[in-house]
């Protein structure tokens, strides 16, 4: 591997609530999700709870989030509390999820605060940098191989593939490199579907940088995937949130800042509490 690609792997490819007790007996409007608009100003701190599925940032704004799920929007469900157990959410992907890691760490700290996972307890991540989508499929399999199956799918995926595709081919090849990915995220969602076990995905895609290629033209794709998923799948484009927001990209322009991440965490949390997953 030359140093470019050694430093690209390494680099990988790579919203909020307040914390509630919990969602037993509460009822939860779903397809409303919500997050601060500058919750990373701030350390990510919240001024006050506004309806199911939003909050408050320390300045007050109230930002709708994606609500790309095709789901119950206007509809109302009663959560059913510690259903799933911490072990039975799986976190899959590439550095999108790992750098710089508060990605999931807030979640689980949101989860613990929200009672929805023991105050020791934690999510099972297998993400790792520069996964391609056949990799991030292969990280699942490895989880619902064995005795634990898996209830509820985190993830990100299938931009590191036209990553490569570009570094190794230029950028003729990345159209060849959308496709493959496209179809091997389609196979995958058949895969959980048939396997007869995840209730729910929550996927995000990354933002479109300049070190990303391809992210417009696969946003509706996989969005459609997604859409077409007879496992409800919850997708969240994070374009929205990064728009007018450079703080958001690390220095290194391919992976999530600090304050990026807290936006992605947040994100994931409304989504999983405005769909009343493993609550």
């Amino acid at each position: 591997m030359n140093q470019m690609a050694s430093a690209l792997r390494f680099g990988g490819m790579a919203i909020i609530l307040c914390a509630v007790p919990c969602c037993s007996g509460e009822v939860i409007r779903l397809g409303d999700q919500r997050a601060p608009e500058n919750v990373a100003g701030s350390g990510g701190t919240t001024s006050g709870m506004g309806s199911a599925g939003s909050m408050m940032s320390s300045g007050g704004e109230m930002v709708t989030g994606p609500g790309g799920d095709g789901g119950a929007a206007g509809t109302s469900q009663t959560c059913v509390h510690a259903a799933v157990s911490a072990d039975e959410v799986l976190w899959i992907g590439d550095s999108w999820i790992q750098r710089p890691g508060t990605q999931h760490v807030r979640v689980r700290d949101l989860a613990r605060e929200a009672g929805a996972i023991g105050p020791e307890e934690n999510y099972v991540n297998l993400a790792a940098d520069a996964s391609s989508m056949a990799t991030v499929a292969k990280q699942y399999d490895t989880r619902e191989s064995g005795s634990t199956k898996v209830k509820v799918l985190l993830m990100d995926g299938g931009t590191w593939d036209p990553i490569v595709a570009q570094m190794s081919g230029g950028p003729s090849a990345v159209p060849a490199a959308i496709d493959k990915s496209i179809s091997t995220f389609q196979q995958f969602l058949l895969k959980v579907a048939s396997d007869g076990t995840v209730e729910h995905i929550v996927y995000f895609l990354v933002p479109e940088l300049p070190t990303v290629p391809g992210v417009a033209t696969m946003r509706p794709r996989l969005q459609q995937a997604c859409a077409e998923s007879s496992v409800p799948c919850h997708f969240i484009d994070l374009q929205p949130y990064w728009a007018g927001h450079p703080e958001y990209t690390a220095s290194d322009g391919i992976q999530s800042s600090e304050a990026g991440a807290i936006v992605i965490a947040d994100l994931i949390w409304a989504t999983m509490q405005d769909n009343c997953i493993a609550q």
